[in-house]
């Protein structure tokens, strides 16, 4: 059967494809983002976009920003 070194092994192996799995993930989320940004500035021909991503954090509105 299985012993505890190979128990150890298997969790360990498990444990990083997690954290790989998770890292190209948030890799894939980000150039989405980045990709959205950069067709947006290329269609306005302003940084305006990358700005107001920038200001508002992750280009949503803040709640106590949205009277002003």
């Amino acid at each position: 059967m299985l012993t505890e070194t190979g128990i150890i092994l298997i969790g360990v192996v498990t444990f990083c494809f997690g954290l790989l799995v998770g890292i190209q993930a948030d890799h894939i989320r980000y150039m989405r983002r980045l990709t959205r940004l950069a067709r947006r500035c290329l269609e306005t021909g302003t940084l305006a976009p990358v700005l107001l991503a920038l200001e508002t954090k992750d280009g949503r509105e803040r709640e106590g920003d949205k009277g002003k």
